[in-house]
């Protein structure tokens, strides 16, 4: 340990600049190139025999939590609210910096484990651990910055995301080490290593791309309707008829591309079509005035009550599927918009459930089926014991909270399955391989996946590069092309090698036009899921918990660097 190595400034510093650089290869910078390097202050907190200062891990943190709040900051922009939100899930994400540096020094100064190996473990089991815990946050992760790379990427359909971000981790961790030892035989046999890893990643993904089929043959032809409409036009009431004109024109707009030639599916995204369609339970009583303004007064020719009950459904249900079927008709093709429904029900908790769906119509206006969020965002589309406790709604500038689907949807377009997914649902790796793989044992695995979003909460900032990331990554991980619908950007089409095909402005209005193959590859991701690196997570917090043998050697009176101080 140098002088410069042993002071409290020392530990402030390295922890701080960490914080710089990992945020310097995120979005909005996207300096990714440099994030082969960007870990190193982290790693030179994990390297030092002893960690300087009177509150070292107060300084880690501390780091972490100004990287998080610059790397997370447009989760202050939909609303004052959130900006409680974004500070708190800042502080949140920070306790994964000292656990990183915590889990990689006990593996180095009390296991004995090279620093590469341990930083890698470290950090893997850091971010699957956050990809995870209470529903998981997979934004901005260190393999993310490497999405341009597209033979580096195909390891994702292997080890996922947190797999590709350990092997930047191992060549800045062989970078650290050899900076440090210089030309020592540790240090050389950790830069083959890493070196190793990165050429056996890229040896696969070559591999993979020359296993791609090839773009010919029949391709999903897909109008992709990026509106620019800020969310708080969402609210108010009055708008739902702009809004819904915006893209109506929009559409007519996209159509009239190709020399008119209809595509074989028109995509609107989430929550564009304001008006919400209804469903009524069968069970459930519709007060008499209702049925008497509607049918007029009860009348022996009328029908008994159950048939006039059966009627009054009838009626509001096509009321509000009504001029969505005539929008469906005059685009005169296969229709996704992505609508809120309303289900009246006497087992709904306070009587309504609201779901956040992509309804598919055909080109008469017929529906063909309706898909509702499975995954809905945690304090953002609801409150945790909120339907026990209805109350903390009211706390909250949620008016209600969302009813999760329970069924993943496929339908048949033009031959290829396709498979609605709404916002964040790309970004939870598990939670879509799970989806894909329920249709597949049906015989329906999907051949493209549809994402409707609406980005229209954060302004067009950097959220929506980080948002764009995760649906390439998924496209890997499941060999499956993806198209996107996103209000305000980005919306794009992905093929199953994560190349983007089409990508659309930022926070502006623009139709998009695509063509999406199929991929019909398997993958081990597929298969195994994250299972191997659960195994590596379990093996790593195991060594980094129990009690590791004493390592203490005999020192003369005085000698510095005793057991008790190498492990902080």
């Amino acid at each position: 340990m140098t002088w410069l190595e042993d002071t409290d400034r020392w530990t402030w510093a390295a922890a701080l600049a960490g914080a710089c650089t990992m945020f310097a290869v995120q979005p909005p910078l996207d300096l990714w190139w440099a994030a082969w390097l960007a870990p190193a202050p982290w790693l030179a907190l994990a390297a030092v025999p002893r960690l300087p200062g009177r509150r070292p891990w107060l300084a880690i943190w501390t780091g972490g939590l100004l990287h998080w709040l610059f790397t997370i900051h447009w989760l202050r922009l939909p609303h004052p609210a959130t900006g409680i939100g974004w500070v708190a899930l800042s502080a949140y994400l920070a306790l994964f910096v000292p656990l990183f540096v915590w889990i990689t020094r006990r593996l180095v100064h009390s296991r004995g484990w090279p620093l590469t190996v341990a930083a890698v473990a470290a950090w893997m089991t850091c971010e699957q651990l956050r990809g995870s815990v209470l529903g998981g946050f997979t934004f901005a992760m260190l393999g993310h910055t490497q999405w341009r790379w597209t033979t580096l990427l195909q390891a994702a359909d292997a080890v996922g995301a947190v797999g590709v971000g350990g092997i930047v981790m191992a060549v800045a961790a062989a970078g650290v080490v050899v900076a440090r030892e210089g030309g020592r035989h540790t240090a050389v046999v950790q830069a083959a290593a890493a070196t190793a890893a990165l050429a056996a990643a890229i040896g696969y993904g070559t591999w993979r791309l020359g296993s791609a089929p090839p773009s010919a043959g029949p391709a999903l032809d897909v109008l992709l309707v990026q509106g620019s409409i800020d969310t708080e036009l969402k609210h108010d009431p009055d708008a739902a008829g702009d809004v819904a004109g915006h893209y109506d024109e929009l559409t007519m707009r996209g159509l009239a591309l190709e020399g008119g030639r209809l595509p074989d599916l028109v995509v609107w995204p989430e929550t564009m079509w304001r008006w919400a369609v209804l469903e009524i339970d069968p069970e459930q009583t519709i007060a008499e005035q209702v049925v008497e303004e509607l049918l007029g007064p009860a009348s022996p020719e009328g029908g008994d009550a159950a048939d006039r009950q059966a009627r009054c459904r009838a009626i509001l249900t096509a009321e509000r599927l009504d001029p969505l079927a005539a929008h469906a008709r005059r685009y005169g093709t296969r229709w996704l918009v992505g609508v809120d429904r309303q289900v009246v029900g006497p087992r709904a908790a306070g009587g309504v459930e609201h779901h956040n769906c992509g309804l598919f119509l055909d080109s008469t206006g017929d529906v063909l089926a309706c898909y509702s969020k499975m995954h809905p965002v945690m304090f953002g589309e609801y409150i945790p014991l909120a339907d026990r406790l209805p109350f903390l709604y009211r706390l909250t500038p949620l008016p209600a909270g969302l009813t999760a689907g329970r069924e993943p949807v496929a339908v048949r377009i033009a031959g290829f399955e396709v498979m609605p997914t709404i916002c964040y649902e790309t970004a939870l790796p598990g939670g879509l391989r799970s989806m894909v793989r329920r249709l597949a044992a049906t015989g329906r695995r999907p051949d493209v996946i549809v994402n409707l979003t609406n980005d229209g909460w954060f302004w067009g900032s950097s959220e929506l590069d980080m948002h764009l990331t995760a649906a390439i990554f998924r496209a890997v991980e499941l060999r499956t092309p993806i198209a996107i619908a996103a209000n305000t950007g980005f919306s794009a089409g992905i093929d199953g090698s994560g190349r983007l095909l089409a990508k659309g402005p930022r926070r502006d209005a623009a139709p998009l036009r695509v063509g999406l193959h199929r991929d019909g590859r398997t993958s081990p991701w597929l298969t195994w899921g994250a299972l191997p690196i659960w195994a590596a997570v379990t093996v790593t917090a195991t060594m980094a918990i129990l009690p590791a043998p004493s390592r203490r050697k005999h020192r003369r009176p005085g000698a510095e660097g005793s057991a008790a101080a190498d492990i902080p």
